[in-house]
């Protein structure tokens, strides 16, 4: 993972520097605290897009799906530590699900099935790895403005999920408890 020395000695100053070395027990409850949020951000996209899936996707179908979500996503994790030729960054990066479509593709679910939804990810996951592998230089392509923009419509795009949750859902009770 780069250049650790090992005679360095645990310092729970270290939790801010790349290399550090941290306190096991000081490091632990921070890692759990990663394990936990990273669950919940896989499972949060998932069951948003397949909640508007229609026809509507069997329990087992579900879980099915979840687990090769994490399945993939601890894969993906390695990718990253252990990088495979130009792919992985050799740092402790956790991959996740992504929230980026998840209004197009709980569109794409609800108007065309969770198949064709599937179709979509394969289809446009092969088109954004070869722009990522293609492009070197994105600060020439794309200006910062235009990635601040896209993130903004993301947070934009999910704040009516926040707002529907955060009031309780969608039933005839909305926010009144």
């Amino acid at each position: 993972m780069g250049s650790c020395n090992t005679s360095e000695k645990a310092s729970i100053e270290n939790i801010y520097k790349l290399d550090g070395m941290v306190p096991f027990f000081k490091a632990l409850p921070f890692g759990l605290q990663h394990i936990l949020t990273m669950f919940m951000a896989n499972l949060a996209p998932i069951i948003m897009i397949t909640s508007s899936a229609n026809p509507t996707l069997t329990p087992d179908e579900l879980a099915k799906l979840i687990q090769n979500a994490m399945f993939i996503s601890g894969i993906a994790t390695l990718i990253q530590l252990y990088p495979v030729w130009k792919i992985g960054a050799k740092l402790p990066i956790v991959m996740g699900c992504s929230f980026t479509f998840t209004a197009v593709l709980g569109s794409i679910a609800a108007n065309h099935g969770y198949g064709a939804a599937a179709g979509a990810v394969i289809v446009a996951g092969l088109f954004e790895g070869s722009l990522g592998l293609l492009i070197t230089n994105w600060n020439k392509v794309v200006a910062p403005i235009v990635c601040a923009a896209v993130v903004m419509s993301i947070g934009l795009s999910l704040f009516s999920v926040g707002a529907r949750a955060f009031g309780g859902g969608y039933t005839d009770y909305f926010g009144s408890e």
